[in-house]
């Protein structure tokens, strides 16, 4: 075989390997391959699992609500209304379980004076459908406009609380709804960033690549003009401290944070209880 014949060759098996890679990076990309990456993402809790045996919480009764999001999925949520609140926290709940495991957050969180709302995403709980990124941040806005319109509570009475990727929820509705306030707990930058850091070849993949909305909360916390709360544990080994920092840095006044040295990602209801009310009721005493 002469010299040139084999070049000829080895040019078409190169570009054919070159063909086969360039396809397989785009398969695999965050944006095409969403049901895969969706796996990782979400660990949702379908009824029944869960503890649902629930009538009250420090004695304020649990009311189960149904409603809709845009697309017509039928979503689940629990209400419960403090006698005497004047502030409602709409409660974006993080990646696993579902709202039955945020018990003793809801707790602590009403006995800082605030009512609460917690609701389920699409494929939780009793919610229908199977959770995705975009399915996710238009459940969070159709629990807020139930909370706005069915409820009737005012915008200026309601503060968005979002927990881990419940905070990137948290902050979308923020961008296109108002609200009182802010708080993000063990909450990610981006992502994008959060996915590199547990997926290092996700770096390689430029952001055009990415699902949307692309849960890019540190873009959006920049342009924020309401107050914001920032409670992270430094020994948080899911959501790394450093996130919470420069959130907090590029974060408009008025902010407060609450990082907390012995807390890692799920158990600031139990180490910091006191510390978490504190912090609470004094973000509270000072909106606007």
């Amino acid at each position: 075989m002469s010299n040139k014949r084999l070049l000829q060759i080895i040019s078409k098996i190169a570009l054919g390997s070159a063909s086969l890679l360039a396809t397989a990076y785009i398969i695999l990309s965050p944006r095409v391959a969403h049901r895969l990456y969706a796996n990782m993402l979400f660990h949702p809790w379908l009824h029944p699992e869960g503890d649902w045996q629930i009538d009250h919480i420090r004695e304020i009764k649990c009311r189960d609500i149904s409603f809709f999001a845009p697309d017509g999925t039928k979503l689940h949520a629990w209400y419960f209304a403090l006698s005497g609140a004047e502030k409602t926290i709409l409660l974006s709940h993080g990646n696993s379980g579902n709202l039955t495991i945020r018990k003793h957050l809801i707790d602590l969180l009403l006995e800082s004076g605030l009512s609460v709302f917690i609701y389920d995403y699409r494929g939780y709980g009793l919610s229908e459908g199977k959770p995705s990124v975009p399915g996710i941040v238009s459940d969070g806005i159709a629990a807020y406009n139930y909370l706005l319109n069915e409820i009737q509570i005012p915008a200026e009475n309601i503060i968005l609380y979002g927990e881990s990727l419940g905070a990137a929820v948290a902050c979308q509705i923020a961008s296109k709804c108002k609200s009182a306030g802010l708080i993000l707990q063990s909450g990610f930058c981006s992502l994008a960033r959060i996915g590199q850091e547990i997926l290092p070849f996700i770096k390689y993949y430029p952001s055009i690549l990415f699902p949307r909305p692309n849960l890019d909360s540190l873009s959006i916390i920049r342009k924020l003009d309401v107050p914001i709360l920032v409670i992270h544990g430094v020994q948080d080994m899911v959501v790394p401290f450093s996130h919470a920092e420069e959130i907090f840095a590029q974060a408009k006044e008025p902010k407060k944070a609450l990082f907390l040295k012995e807390v890692a990602h799920n158990d600031i209801c139990s180490v910091a209880r006191e510390e978490f009310l504190l912090s609470i009721e004094d973000f509270i005493k000072n909106l606007p």
